[in-house]
């Protein structure tokens, strides 16, 4: 059991690490684009401010849309590794169920020819033990 709470801790570890990846990216991307975004409309665009005022906010809906489609995009990655990781500790946990079996097979092995070893080494004690009682 302690092996399956590792992996599965290490495997929290790692959703951990990819989420705050994946948010510090996403915050960084929304935070230039936006920044771009409106320093370029402001800057190149010689029009009213009425119709600046009207593109940035165009500008912030697409970038908007771009980072809930990159954020959607990342969770459809993040599940999609959780699945992998998933069917690779249940193979894992397969695969350390048949070898513990194995090992339990040959333990019983190794047992049975103990039991035929001991029940010979009576059989040559109990022998001596006559042709001692035989000689005297």
């Amino acid at each position: 059991m302690k092996l399956n709470k590792i992996i599965e801790e290490k495997r929290k570890q790692m959703e951990k690490a990819k989420k705050k990846e994946t948010a510090k990216n996403v915050a960084v991307g929304t935070a230039i684009g936006t920044a771009l975004g409106a320093a370029a409309g402001l800057l190149f665009a010689p029009k009213s401010g009425k119709e600046t005022r009207e593109d940035i906010a165009n500008k912030s809906k697409d970038v908007a849309e771009t980072v809930k489609e990159k954020v959607e995009g990342q969770l459809d990655n993040t599940k999609e590794t959780l699945e992998k990781a998933k069917v690779e500790v249940k193979k894992g946990i397969e695969d350390l169920k048949e070898k513990a079996k194995k090992m339990k097979d040959d333990a019983d092995i190794v047992a049975e020819e103990v039991e035929e070893g001991v029940e010979e080494i009576k059989d040559v004690i109990d022998e001596k033990k006559d042709n001692i009682e035989h000689k005297f």
